[in-house]
């Protein structure tokens, strides 16, 4: 039994022994076929590769590649180490295509061994069992990952400039840039023109002080009559010609006349009007009237205004409907405050609405020249826009336009409950008894706001239609505004009326409006 034993241990042995000598004969031993035995195994723990270029010049493109890393020795070049030998061939493909001689050393734990040393440290390897040999190339198939680790990483270099290859970089580099460009670009725009107002403020300061002087000596000194008798040399003694020449300089003093003629008053205002036309500063309002710049346009306008210069109102009336309301109102204003004959037909043909405040600017002015000039305010009823014909029916109520009455009454019929609204207003301000009809008629309309200013207006000049009108609405009004509305109405109208309708009436809400109404602490209230 023991000698069994023995025999299958010494069996076993030598079949051990015999595969590993077999493994030990499978490692070539000329340079080439050790070579590919290597190309088989990949990666051996402990054993490198590099190349060494014995030639003393290479191409720069071969010296930047980043996948042999060159450095320049006495010997020549030496590659980094390679440890997949897997790469051999695809490494070498650049050597070979620039026919470059170059050897391959072969290191073991980073030092440099000959082919014999390393076939050794190999069969070492092999006999101690650490290493498992190779013979044959397996390709993966379907594992992706596997299929990875058989392609060697190859960096791409096909430009210098990494940046430039990755055509995303290279856009959102180039957006940044732009908007780098353009932000500096404003900077730099606005610091020049800022520096350009600031001078611009400096020489306008300078210029007034330049101008307050002369201009101040020159209203005390001279009348009206010398002062339009005046030669240019006197002038310029003045205000000095050089400086004339200079459009800034006549900026400023049309600013400082135009300052100084709303401010004074008398003699002083026609000297001012005369030093404007001697200097031929009334030119440049008229050309500011053809700027493309509304500012401009609405300065040439404030300027023809305050210096009465009338020969310029043609010119001011094209721009009386103007798309942009400070030209418009400036235009109007000027041509209600200049014009002989004002027949309103500039204003009657606007086809913009009038806003509150120019309703008040053009009241004002009206106000000022009506007893100056005929205004034909019956011309503002025939315009296409409402508001226009709104705004001449309250100026025949500021007025007091009486005569207008019978041309309100023709055209009542037809008009708007708006404008229904606001003749009534002037019915009931002028006292038009005579209109007391439609005033009925319009307290019977089914608009609350024009029933409501139809019962204000019957207050003071109804009659006793009305009041049975105000009766009737009352009985059957349930809101307590207008309940409240009605109910003082029908009191200034009749008061007996108002007392029959209301002391026998049970309505808790009617006998809270009455006593409400007959409180003298809350008539306004």
């Amino acid at each position: 039994m023991k000698r069994k034993v023995r025999w299958i241990a010494i069996g076993l042995f030598s079949l051990i022994t015999g595969l590993t000598r077999a493994q030990e004969n499978l490692i070539p031993e000329d340079s080439i076929g050790f070579r590919d035995f290597l190309i088989l195994q990949n990666e051996i723990p402990g054993v490198s590769y590099r190349f060494q270029i014995k030639e003393k010049l290479i191409s720069d493109r071969l010296l930047t590649d980043s996948l042999y890393l060159f450095s320049k020795t006495d010997s020549g070049f030496l590659s980094k180490l390679f440890s997949d030998f897997g790469q051999i061939r695809q490494i070498e493909m650049s050597l070979l295509n620039d026919s470059l001689q170059y050897k391959l050393h072969y290191l073991v734990f980073s030092e440099v061994s000959s082919v014999a040393a390393t076939r050794e440290y190999l069969s070492n390897r092999i006999q101690s069992g650490d290493l498992l040999v190779q013979f044959e190339d397996v390709a993966p198939s379907d594992d992706l990952v596997s299929l990875a680790s058989y392609v060697p990483y190859l960096p791409m270099q096909r430009f210098k400039l990494r940046f430039i290859s990755d055509y995303k970089l290279f856009i959102v580099t180039g957006v940044i840039s732009f908007f780098l460009i353009i932000a500096t670009s404003m900077i730099v725009a606005m610091i020049f023109m800022k520096a350009k107002i600031n001078k611009v403020e400096k020489l306008r300061k300078d210029y007034d002080r330049l101008i307050i002087d002369p201009l101040t000596s020159l209203l005390f000194e001279k009348e009206k009559e010398e002062i339009e008798l005046m030669k240019f040399d006197d002038i310029y003694q003045y205000f000095p010609e050089e400086m004339l020449a200079k459009p800034l300089y006549k900026d400023v003093l049309i600013d400082r006349i135009i300052g100084l003629n709303k401010k004074m008053k008398g003699d002083f205002k026609e000297k001012l009007k005369a030093i404007f036309k001697k200097l031929s500063l009334d030119k440049i309002s008229l050309i500011s009237l053809s700027s493309s710049e509304w500012d401009k346009v609405a300065m040439g306008l404030v300027q023809i205004n305050e210096m009465d210069l009338v020969e310029a109102l043609p010119k001011v009336k094209v721009h009386a409907n103007s798309s942009n309301f400070h030209i418009r109102s400036q235009a109007v204003a000027t041509l209600l405050n200049l014009s002989e004959k004002v027949d309103l037909t500039f204003l009657r043909d606007q086809t913009f609405p009038l806003s509150l405040w120019q309703q008040m600017n053009y009241l004002r002015i009206i106000r000022f020249v009506r007893h100056q000039k005929d205004l034909k305010l019956q011309i503002l009823f025939d315009s296409k826009n409402p508001s226009i014909r709104i705004f001449g029916y309250k100026l025949v109520s500021v007025l007091g336009r009486v005569d207008l009455i019978e041309h309100l009454a023709a055209r009542s019929g037809e008009v708007s409950d708006e404008e229904k609204i606001e003749i009534l207003e002037v019915y009931s301000t002028l006292g038009a008894h005579m209109e007391v009809g439609f005033i009925n008629d319009c307290l019977k309309s089914e608009n609350a706001e024009l029933s409501m200013a139809a019962a204000k207006a019957a207050g003071s000049i109804g009659d006793s239609v009305s009041a049975d009108i105000l009766v009737g609405l009352i009985a059957v009004e349930t809101d307590f505004r207008r309940k409240h509305g009605f109910l003082k109405s029908l009191y200034d109208l009749d008061r007996d009326r108002f007392e029959l309708a209301t002391s026998t009436n049970p309505e808790t809400e009617t006998i809270e409006i009455r006593k409400h109404i007959l409180d003298p602490m809350l008539q306004h209230v």
